[in-house]
């Protein structure tokens, strides 16, 4: 029995002792396999990191050129055309950073000889760039409203960034499919030996399940089951956590964001718990959702597993949009049917392509037609042209490509200019000229043309390029404005600054062949008289009927030109003072016939000065001031007279000169007064106010004649300020005595030349401000040739509102009518003395004034007569109702102190009324 029992107790032992022995080597093979899994999860993660790391060292490596290059670019344009070019747009610091980037690229690209191709291109490129930049920068030109950068630099510039960028894409593309397919890579070997790792250990913890006899074996399996596990899902956790890339795993059933890294929250501006509570579909755009849901439905039943979903648009939770670069990866996650997928920023990217993009564009919109040549055999032949070349020229791309630059273009070979630019391209250099070009209907336009060379990258000239800017508009503007100085614009004679460039061009060549020269200075007797009779339209007409005939008595060289008013000036070459005089004297006989103004007919007079050179002056200033002398000397002895320059007109000239230098000086001087002569009454017999009257007491020339300093202020524009100084002594004057009789008038005259070329209106409300004299106590007097002037209307309606009256003065001389009179409503009128004079002597006279009286006894405008100087006179304008007078007969002009005593005389003196 004990045998038996003995066999089997050793049999037992030897099964258990097999069996044992067979779970101890199997529990081992499954521990060595888990292990194994372990080591060969670290190896390939060591790899997979080293990889990656290179991975991504270059595409931030791209990143930061990318960054430089259009930093570089946009600082380019904030300085462009400044002397700071250089500094603002590749600075030492900026110049070093993107060297060492390009060594950084050589080191980790080196095993790769198609990127380390790419990069060495892009090195050059990146180099030459900034040359362009500079060339472009240095031919700015300044505008009014900016500056303007020659497009043609620009373009070269532009197309050598365009392709550093391409280059970049290029790169960065490589990189993101290498890291694209480095993660799904990485993934599946991962997914493969956690696999492997929870197949080995599970073996090992069922074998050891059944060692359970040896405990310390199976809890020391269990707990190297449990540190490599740990270890695994440590490292995978690091991995994702810590990557430079934005990484979200969500759930493909309702896009809910399971988990994401520290790069996703960095880059979509929001915590881990935040990004938790939204969905994927939250990260893109409203209206991109839908499209989004079917895409995302499509891939997960094609089961295609993985793959890039390309350049995509996403939202940060502040609302930003961004541009990101995705690949996704479906998988299991957390009892999840989830998707892991990658989103790398790429904004700044994409916004450069767009910025790259509408610069190509907008260059290509440019008015400007730009045309690229390629220099061969001496020949330079066009081989690209912008569309604005088509609109231009009206010649189609496609027939000029191939063919010569010069005749494609339509240039004027005629010019000049179009030679310097053909050796300026065939001598490789720069140069801009003005071209008249021809279209190919034929019809012509003006061109600011620039042509330069273009040099590939040892320095050689390949191309030229050609830049063709329509300023058509721009020269037509140009000549009118040149013809509108030029030009008389009523006449179209040449002006008084024509009249300068002329005539000098005709002293040289007179100086050159010893030929003289006849200068003839006329100027119009009548004219005023013609302008206030029939009006300024009649004027016109007689001012270029006379241009006609003094251009028809001249042949060239010798030119007629318009000074300015009713005067002109004749320029005879190589005559003889006798032909000169001849001349002068057949211009009087074409003036004199009858010529047709208004409807009315019209004969010219002119008097006329003539001067020679080189007997009276060598300029056109000297020769002018002669003839203009000698012109005035013929209107003072008679009109229509014809007068040559001499000594003592000279001397004349010299002491008009003086005079007007001494009435400009005599305000200042206090040489200036007012005399006042009394305006009586017919009906009651008293004062009822004064004309103010200037006269001018020089220390130089003594008591001056009024007929004589008053035309000459008018000539010379003094007349504004006399004016001014006259109307405040008037005001002035007018207040004091209104003390005394408060219905007091002070009549003031207005120079015809003050009312055109002065505020009259303003100048008038002005020195009432000043005198603060009621302005019912103030009268103007105006003639009627400037009540008939054009735009009267509105300044006479002006001083209406001021309340001071109006009178017409020298009423009867001109061509005003009842309607005129009754439209203005004017106070008064005055008869102009040479009808006073008349009166007893002339039926005609008599018959006007009688006349004029009737008419303001119709309209109740009251009717002063001025210049009685008998007692015929006077009685003739009471039998006849006339309301004032004056003259000498009851008044003569008189210092204020005395007008004041006859002022008070009056208003004690009973009233006859």
């Amino acid at each position: 029995m004990f045998h038996l029992r003995l066999r089997t107790l050793i049999s037992w032992s030897r099964r258990r002792f097999a069996t044992t022995l067979v779970l101890a080597t199997l529990s081992a093979s499954g521990l060595c396999l888990a292990a194994l899994a372990a080591v060969s999860i670290t190896v390939d993660r060591d790899i997979g990191e080293r990889e990656l790391r290179r991975a991504l060292d270059v595409g931030s490596e791209l990143e930061l050129l990318v960054d430089l290059h259009l930093a570089a670019n946009t600082d380019f344009l904030k300085g462009v055309g400044s002397a700071t070019f250089e500094s603002r747009a590749w600075p030492i610091a900026r110049a070093v950073m993107v060297a060492r980037a390009y060594n950084h690229l050589d080191a980790l690209l080196a095993d790769s000889p198609a990127a380390a191709e790419k990069l060495a291109e892009l090195r050059r490129l990146s180099g030459e760039w900034p040359k362009a930049l500079q060339d472009a920068a240095a031919n700015v030109a300044l505008a009014s409203h900016g500056t303007a950068v020659d497009s043609g630099r620009l373009l070269l510039a532009n197309a050598s960034l365009k392709s550093i960028m391409d280059i970049l894409a290029l790169l960065r593309s490589d990189e993101r499919e290498l890291i694209a397919s480095m993660q799904e890579k990485a993934q599946s070997q991962i997914l493969k030996q956690r696999i492997a790792l929870i197949v080995g250990l599970a073996a090992g913890m069922l074998l050891l399940a059944f060692a359970a006899s040896s405990r310390h074996r199976s809890a020391l399996a269990k707990n190297a089951a449990r540190i490599v596990a740990d270890e695994a899902q440590k490292r995978f956790s690091q991995y994702f956590d810590q990557h430079p890339v934005a990484m979200l795993i969500f759930d493909v059933g309702n896009g809910a964001i399971l988990t994401a890294n520290a790069a996703a929250q960095r880059q979509y501006r929001a915590t881990l718990e935040q990004l938790n509570a939204l969905t994927i579909f939250d990260l893109r755009p409203a209206e991109e959702v839908a499209n989004f849901r079917l895409d995302l439905a499509g891939y997960v039943q094609s089961g295609a597993g993985s793959g890039a979903g390309g350049i995509r648009r996403h939202r940060r939770l502040d609302g930003d949009v961004i541009f990101v670069d995705v690949s996704f990866h479906l998988l299991s996650f957390g009892g999840h049917e989830a998707c892991f997928i990658t989103a790398h920023d790429v904004t700044a990217h994409e916004n450069a392509k767009e910025q790259l993009h509408l610069r190509s564009r907008a260059l290509e919109a440019t008015r400007d037609a730009i045309v690229i040549s390629h220099l061969s055999c001496g020949s330079h032949r066009i081989t690209y042209a912008n569309t604005a070349f088509e609109r231009l020229t009206g010649r189609r791309v496609a027939d000029v490509l191939g063919a010569q630059t010069q005749a494609a273009l339509g240039w004027d070979r005629a010019m000049p200019e179009t030679g310097s630019l053909t050796h300026a391209m065939r001598g490789n250099v720069e140069a801009s000229r003005l071209l008249k070009m021809s279209r190919s209907n034929g019809s012509t336009f003006w061109s600011d043309t620039y042509v330069g060379p273009i040099l590939d990258d040892h320095g050689r000239v390949t191309h030229s390029i050609t830049v063709l800017s329509d300023v058509t508009e721009r020269v037509r503007h140009q000549e009118q404005l040149k013809r509108q100085a030029l030009e008389d614009p009523l006449t179209g004679l040449p002006n008084r600054l024509a009249l300068g460039e002329l005539f000098d061009h005709a002293v040289r060549i007179a100086r050159r062949n010893g030929d003289r020269l006849g200068f003839i200075f006329l100027d119009l007797d009548n004219f005023k008289d013609v302008n206030d009779s029939l009006g300024h339209a009649a004027g016109d007409d007689v001012l270029r009927e006379v241009s006609r005939r003094l251009e028809s008595s001249v042949t060239p060289p010798g030119f007629v030109a318009r000074y300015a008013g009713d005067e002109f000036v004749v320029l005879l070459p190589g005559r003889s003072q006798d032909e000169c005089l001849a001349h002068a004297r057949q211009i009087a006989t074409l003036l004199a016939q009858p010529m047709k103004a208004a409807d009315a007919t019209v004969v010219s007079v002119a008097s006329m000065g003539v001067a020679f050179f080189p007997d009276h002056g060598s300029d056109a200033e000297t020769l002018l001031r002669a003839a203009d002398a000698a012109m005035y000397r013929s209107k003072s002895l008679h009109a229509g007279s014809i007068q040559v320059f001499d000594p003592e007109i000279a001397a004349a000239e010299t002491a008009r000169s003086a005079m007007v230098k001494a009435l400009g000086l005599a305000i200042a001087k206090n040489e200036l007064f007012v005399l006042y002569q009394p305006k009586i009454c017919l009906r009651t017999r008293r004062v009822e106010g004064f004309e103010a009257l200037l006269r001018w007491q020089s220390k130089e020339f003594g008591l001056v004649n009024p007929a004589q300093f008053i035309p000459l202020a008018e000539s010379t524009g003094l007349i504004v300020q006399i004016g001014e100084w006259v109307l405040e002594q008037a005001c002035r004057q007018a207040g004091e005595w209104a003390r005394l009789s408060p219905f007091v008038v002070v009549a003031v005259n207005v120079s015809p030349v003050q009312f055109e070329r002065s505020d009259v209106p303003a100048m008038v409300a002005r020195v009432l401000e000043r005198s603060r004299v009621d302005p019912r106590n103030i009268e103007l007097e105006i003639t009627e040739s400037t009540l008939m002037a054009p735009g009267a209307l509105p300044s006479l309606q002006a001083l209406r509102r001021l309340d001071v009256s109006i009178a017409i003065d020298d009423f009867g001389t001109g061509f005003s009518s009842l309607g005129y009179v009754r439209s203005f409503m004017v106070d008064r009128v005055k008869l102009d003395m040479s009808f006073v004079r008349g009166i007893g002597c002339s039926r005609a006279d008599e018959v006007i004034v009688k006349a004029v009286i009737a008419m303001g006894q119709a309209l109740d405008i009251r009717v002063v007569a001025e210049g009685v100087e008998t007692a015929d006179q006077l009685d003739y304008l009471i039998d006849n109702g006339c309301d004032e007078v004056q003259g000498f007969w009851l008044g003569c002009p008189m210092r204020p102190e005395l007008a004041e005593i006859s002022l008070m005389q009056s208003a004690l003196a009973p009233s006859i009324a």
